[in-house]
């Protein structure tokens, strides 16, 4: 089948959740002998210099991507806020990539549209004008309970009340948005269960995020005192589950276990946190090879408060046979055992409770990892699951052809 794949950044370099999401399976339709073309917005948050991309990857998926100034400007939330917007969805709302959109679609024909994300949404008014194939968005999260999450976590009172309006506006669109497309992929049967739940009309399909698990080739680290965090830190869950730890575990941690050694590393660090001195700690900031940084430690921490959808980079640790130890919300989504493939530990002091006995048993940190690894690879092959995709977007096509 034809494929127009529209996305809301670049998915290159494959470093982070979103772009993995997004890149993983776009390899894999090809492979399959499917045919994809990508229209991207080059964010100004996420920008990728094109040169960079290589050329096997515009060349296979036409890329064509439209530069869009997504920064956050006060006046322009504030007119939003007036308005009873959502500032969340007017910052990708462009007349460039509309304009782009438009000319593709009366250039080409396609078989399935596919939106990564709700933030594309702002264009299927123009699709449909344009384009008789079924519209489908792949959402990663529900993202209007990221948000909620976010407000409910925070305790300065004045971004607490702005947080629950973007959540509140936030919401109100994305509901009507779901119900305006041919189908919904979730990564999650979370995410599934609650779409169908709460007034969502389209047909909805579990379709989690796959890997290539030839590509994680587990490096065996015998020293089970050192942890490490990994994660995008201008995605506003990390940092502040981030924050959170050191603030409330990691001293503690440290105290009990000089020896203890955590490395963090993510892209656009604060400088108020890389700037941070904490006993043990190593800040790296952006890292090349995030696979070689996660196999050079044992225990990856993901201290999660806020989200749903599916943590791509626990996915990845477990295919590194890395043990886990993360939070409710962060294994939400991920049908594992717990206490067998991963630790779960939600307070101060479970964390805190959790990680030393880790440490002091490096024999349970080899075993969670294994565990781990073997759930990867029975449930997340990207093969398996990229079939599964397939067989949902050719059920929307025949659902669109007149009897």
């Amino acid at each position: 089948m034809k494929i127009l794949q529209l996305c809301n950044k670049v998915p290159y370099p494959e470093k982070d959740g979103g772009a993995l999401g997004i890149s993983v399976f776009t390899r894999e339709l090809l492979r399959a002998g499917h045919s994809v073309k990508m229209l991207a917005m080059n964010t100004s948050k996420h920008y990728v210099d094109i040169n960079s991309i290589p050329n096997e990857f515009k060349t296979s998926t036409s890329l064509e991507t439209v530069d869009l100034d997504n920064a956050i400007n006060p006046i322009k939330a504030l007119i939003t806020l007036l308005k009873g917007e959502s500032y969340n969805i007017s910052r990708f709302n462009s007349k460039a990539y509309a304009d782009k959109l438009e000319q593709v679609l009366k250039k080409e024909s396609f078989d399935i549209i596919q939106l990564e994300g709700l933030y594309l949404a702002p264009y299927i008014t123009l699709i449909r004008q344009l384009s008789k194939a079924p519209i489908v968005m792949r959402a990663s999260n529900i993202e209007w309970k990221i948000w909620e999450g976010l407000a409910n976590e925070e305790r300065q009172p004045l971004k607490k009340w702005y947080l629950k309006i973007l959540t509140k506006q936030l919401r109100r669109y994305e509901e009507k948005a779901v119900n305006a497309c041919d189908g919904i992929i979730t990564f999650t049967t979370t995410d599934l269960n609650f779409l169908k739940s709460s007034g969502c009309n389209t047909p909805v399909a579990h379709v989690p995020f796959g890997i290539d698990t030839e590509r994680y080739i587990p490096a065996q680290v015998n020293d089970s005192k050192s942890l490490f965090f990994i994660g995008a830190l201008d995605w506003m869950p990390n940092l502040q589950g981030l924050e959170w730890f050191l603030q409330n575990v990691w001293n503690k941690v440290h105290y009990s276990t000089p020896e203890a050694k955590l490395h963090i590393a993510g892209r656009n660090m604060p400088d108020k946190l890389k700037n941070s001195n904490y006993a043990g700690v190593t800040f790296y900031g952006e890292i090349e090879d995030a696979i070689d940084f996660m196999n050079k430690y044992s225990i990856m921490l993901v201290p999660l408060f806020a989200g749903s959808g599916v943590r791509i980079k626990i996915i990845e640790g477990m295919a590194l046979g890395r043990a886990i130890i993360t939070t409710t919300v962060g294994i939400n989504g991920i049908d594992c055992n717990l206490e067998k493939d991963v630790m779960v530990a939600d307070t101060p002091d479970q964390f805190y409770k959790t990680i030393v006995y880790c440490m002091q048993n490096p024999d349970l940190v080899k075993q969670l990892g294994s565990n781990g690894r073997s759930f990867v690879k029975a449930n997340y092959d990207i093969k398996r699951i990229t079939q599964t995709l397939v067989g949902f977007y050719n059920e929307r096509i025949k659902g669109k052809i007149p009897a």
